[in-house]
């Protein structure tokens, strides 16, 4: 559209609308702001943690007893072969707690670098000692 062919009047319509909307947006911004300010209160009474919302209650980090490399080669057995993912489910089954969406790839990345692991051929690993 071509400004040109706007009037004054036009423009002047559109400035006012515009700027009630704001001030209807404003308002429930504000308002919204109420609500959010009642369910931080909610969360603080019932034990949650406002200051970091996503380590509240239900997504907190599992804590174990020993370390992801520990509790691999606890699991497996010496001159063992086995994939990633079939040590991630071995140390599962014994136990280890993670909510991790990645934890086949820590598992990967861990029996890499542990020298207690050797790399036999792609994707498989053994228990060394």
């Amino acid at each position: 559209m071509d400004l040109k062919s706007v009037s004054t009047d036009d423009l002047n319509r559109e400035i006012k609308r515009r700027t009630s909307e704001a001030a209807k947006l404003y308002q429930k911004r504000d308002q919204m702001l109420e609500e959010l300010a009642a369910l931080d209160e909610r969360l603080n009474q019932s034990g949650g943690d406002t200051a970091n919302p996503r380590r509240s209650s239900f997504g907190r980090r599992l804590k174990n007893a020993m370390t992801l490399g520990d509790a691999l080669a606890e699991s497996m057995e010496i001159r063992a072969q086995v994939s990633p993912a079939e040590a991630a489910d071995l140390v599962i089954a014994n136990g280890y707690q993670t909510v991790s969406r990645h934890f086949n790839m820590m598992v990967s990345n861990t029996l890499a670098k542990d020298s207690r692991f050797r790399r036999v051929s792609r994707g498989q690993y053994e228990r060394v000692s």
